[in-house]
């Protein structure tokens, strides 16, 4: 056999990479992580997106609840002071970064933590500080970049990202001008709205959340809407006429000019190809993806990718479940594939949008026969407590042949979503029937409720039809004599 200097190298210390590198190390695997700096340990997760932007968005939620408060007689006025905005961001930073430092990483998984820049050299082989290392097994974690606008006049902008916004922004804007319909933009056009900025969404497409049901997307556009953002759809910078000037188009047509004081751009982003040496260990790369298969294997194999190099699920739980799936392949003869239907994902703006297993259009692309379950929150005690009478649930239901229905899917646009849907997702992920909740006792009023509902509405509708009803009142008659 082939003398290794570990067992399993991992490039990218972020949430792919650590969870790859920390399951190995559990395991007293010899694993090598490496990153090019101590300060990316963590990745893209701690360091520029979900951390730091749920925080802002923690702060952002004070000033929002201060000033629905001013109905009920509390004096409230004024706009964030950035400086003390972000001082908190970081400090919960620093917080978790505590337990993905190299230091804590050797100490408690017994990796070897390396710093420095990691190029592939070989097919089983990674060079880093002009040392080779070897191992059987190869995982490429090493994330994605956001993309930026190439349009004419751009190199006159500084265009903020989701990395630099938490980095470089120092001052809070006064005129935000945003990019993008997706969940980034959503949650930043709220966060700094309310901080006291005035913001403006551009969107190139029809509505918000082009992955998430319209349906719910409509309730998060009517709450910004209310909130003070200015939502633009099907419009987008034809070029910069400066520092400060966007020309616009709808259709190809022209379509004003915006002014702004700082711009924020969230279109998507782009898999780390570059300077990987990947061309040498035989891994090829198509439409600046690298080539991978279901088992998240690239085409040399023995490697693999998780996260963002994966180029699917771009969310931190997303490499979470890649490394779940490889595991469970590096481990076990019967491979597992990569599959969405048991996947969720949420929107962390107010209200909150969450999605969970399959959406329409998978279903409808798999071929998948179905009903769609629409559920008001109108008359939702708690949500007449609480004031979200316009939430909505929408649940995707196997047809059901004798009355039991499995969940394929669904999504909640309501406060506190993200949480609400979880008991939807484990019914969804143990293959249950939906019909379990109907006796669930839930404590009065929990927001969960609103799960059971639509399975009490379907149980009526199939026990307490006119017939049986008939044949319950003889039978209550006769046991009550």
């Amino acid at each position: 056999m082939p003398s290794y200097t570990h067992d399993l190298i991992v490039i990218g210390a972020g949430s792919g990479g650590l969870g790859a590198a920390g399951f190995g190390g559990t395991l007293g695997l010899n694993v090598a992580l490496i990153d090019k700096s101590v300060h990316l340990y963590g990745g893209d997760c701690l360091n520029f997106g979900c951390v730091p932007s749920k925080a802002l968005l923690h702060v952002a939620a004070q000033f929002a609840g201060a000033r629905q408060a001013t109905a009920f007689g509390l004096q409230a006025k004024g706009k964030a002071d950035f400086s003390k905005v972000m001082d908190y961001v970081h400090r919960q930073q620093d917080i978790i970064r505590e337990h993905e430092t190299p230091t804590y990483l050797e100490q408690e998984y017994g990796l070897d933590c390396r710093v420095g820049e990691a190029m592939l050299t070989g097919r089983r082989e990674v060079t880093v500080n002009g040392q080779k290392l070897t191992a059987p097994r190869i995982v490429l974690a090493t994330g994605s970049k956001p993309r930026h606008l190439k349009t004419p006049g751009a190199e006159l902008v500084k265009q903020y990202d989701n990395e630099s916004v938490f980095s470089e922004l120092n001052e809070l804007p006064e005129e935000l001008l945003i990019v993008g319909g997706g969940p980034n933009s959503c949650e930043m056009a709220q966060a700094f709205c309310r901080l006291g900025s005035r913001v403006t969404l551009l969107n190139r497409g029809e509505r918000l959340l082009s992955q998430d049901p319209a349906e719910a997307a409509h309730v998060l556009e009517q709450k910004l809407t209310r909130e003070g953002v200015t939502i633009r759809h099907q419009t987008e910078i034809n070029k910069f006429k400066d520092a400060r000037t966007a020309m616009l188009t709808s259709d190809g047509v022209p379509n004003g000019k915006l002014t702004f004081t700082h711009l924020i751009v969230a279109i998507g982003r782009e898999v780390r190809t570059t300077g990987l040496g990947l061309e040498l260990a035989g891994v090829h790369t198509k439409d600046g993806k690298i080539v991978v298969d279901d088992y998240y294997r690239t085409t040399n194999s023995a490697i693999y990718t998780v996260g963002d190099a994966y180029g699917h699920e771009m969310f931190s739980h997303g490499a979470e479940k890649h490394n779940t799936d490889l595991w469970t392949n590096l481990l076990s003869p019967v491979d597992r594939k990569h599959s969405l239907k048991h996947f969720s994902w949420v929107t962390f703006t107010d209200p909150e949008v969450a999605t969970f297993g399959y959406t329409e259009r998978q279903l409808q692309e798999r071929g998948i026969d179905y009903e769609t379950v629409h559920q008001s929150f109108d008359h939702d005690d708690r949500a007449v407590a609480a004031d979200y009478r316009d939430s909505i649930l929408v649940l995707y239901l196997s047809k059901a042949k004798f009355g039991s229905a499995k969940l394929l899917g669904g999504c909640m646009a309501a406060p506190g979503a993200g949480e609400m849907i979880q008991e939807l997702l484990l019914l969804n992920m143990l293959d249950a029937d939906y019909g379990k909740l109907t006796n669930k006792i839930y404590a009065y009023p929990v927001g969960s409720r609103i799960n059971q509902q639509p399975a009490r509405d379907r149980a009526q509708r199939r026990l307490l039809s006119p017939l049986t009803k008939r044949l319950l009142r003889a039978a209550y008659r006769l046991q009550n004599r």
